[in-house]
């Protein structure tokens, strides 16, 4: 049985004064994510509208990194006596740092267990310059951070690494780092992904994420591959800029190495520049895994999600609003098809 890729197709009728009062048909697209059955609407007739809050103005990003540059925190100059740093019965030294990066405890937790990996020395970098060496230091440094973790507690965790690239994104701080987070209850996504895995290869007693990526409906989606990483538009995004990496031979962050690191921080690094050329600014990131200290793979694989959002220009309208954030509906103002077809070149 292969994997039902849902789609219904509505259309919104008005007069519209843009067409002198004339009527106007705009195509609302339904799509239904194909492991969850979580819905999303497609909204092609907002892009115009939309994509410019997208974009950012050059002096606007100017103005917030200079204005926070002498305060930053995770600036060379303030780190070390400015940060927290870890107990000694999980990292001996108090912090850990690989190449340029830096790891150590965030002073606010957002989880039981909750680290910074600060990228670089730089305050402030434009997404083509957050190379792909810069971002492997920080996975690298953050798994090492989790293998202490497993280490120590001796019990199986959830983890997930966030990133969220300057303020209008969420994040407090403008200079490049991500969040390193870990539980032993898995957080929200993850829980219904791996559940919903799991039922998948119960009933069909297969992997729905090897099915999913060889699918031939996702053709069209499909970017490219580096390593043994997919990289492909989802078919129901949650919204616009949507993309996912998906390894097709692990499941937990604990089974892999270097390489697979590498091959995660190249298709990062593609895609932002991409989202530079689009004359984004601003981005959320997740790389999430099955459970550390428990084996997941029959059923489970390794996956990264990276969404655009809106960016520095007046009048700086957040790109998500009440149907996303309390009806969980989603919506993209692109098809992901479209979307494959300008990013695949970068691949």
């Amino acid at each position: 049985m292969s994997i039902e890729f849902r789609k219904e197709e509505r259309v919104a009728e008005f007069l519209s004064p843009l067409k002198g009062y004339g009527l106007d048909r705009q195509i609302v697209e339904h799509r239904y994510d194909p492991l969850t059955g979580r819905s999303t609407v497609i909204t092609t007739g907002r892009l115009q509208l939309i994509k410019r809050l997208f974009e950012s103005d050059d002096r606007e990003i100017s103005n917030i990194v200079e204005k926070t540059r002498g305060s930053c925190p995770f600036c060379p100059e303030q780190l070390q006596h400015s940060t927290p740093g870890f107990p000694s019965n999980i990292v001996e030294e108090g912090k850990i740092q690989v190449g340029e990066a830096t790891v150590f405890p965030s002073l606010f937790a957002h989880m039981d267990h909750n680290a910074i990996a600060v990228l670089c020395r730089e305050h402030y970098l434009e997404l083509k310059q957050l190379a792909p060496e810069k971002i492997l230091d920080g996975l690298r440094a953050g798994l090492i951070y989790l293998k202490k973790l497993n280490k120590t507690y001796g019990k199986t965790f959830y983890a997930s690494y966030i990133e969220n690239y300057l303020p209008l994104s969420g994040s407090t701080i403008v200079h490049p780092h991500m969040q390193i987070l870990a539980s032993d209850l898995p957080f929200g996504l993850l829980g219904e992904l791996l559940e919903k895995s799991r039922e998948y290869r119960t009933l069909r007693g297969a992997n729905f994420w090897d099915d999913f990526v060889n699918s031939e409906d996702n053709q069209s989606r499909l970017l490219g591959k580096v390593g043994e990483i997919v990289w492909l538009t989802p078919f129901a995004p949650t919204s616009t800029y949507e993309v996912w990496g998906i390894s097709q031979e692990h499941s937990s962050l604990l089974d892999i190495g270097e390489e697979v690191l590498k091959s995660f921080a190249v298709g990062i690094a593609r895609v932002l520049s991409f989202y530079q050329d689009e004359k984004l600014s601003c981005f959320n990131l997740i790389l999430y895994s099955g459970a550390l200290g428990d084996s997941s793979d029959e059923y489970f694989r390794l996956g990264l999600r990276v969404m655009g959002r809106s960016g520095y220009k007046f009048p700086y309208v957040s790109d998500l609003w009440g149907l996303q954030s309390l009806m969980f509906e989603g919506e993209s103002y692109d098809t992901p098809e479209d979307l494959a077809q300008r990013l695949r070149r970068y691949f």
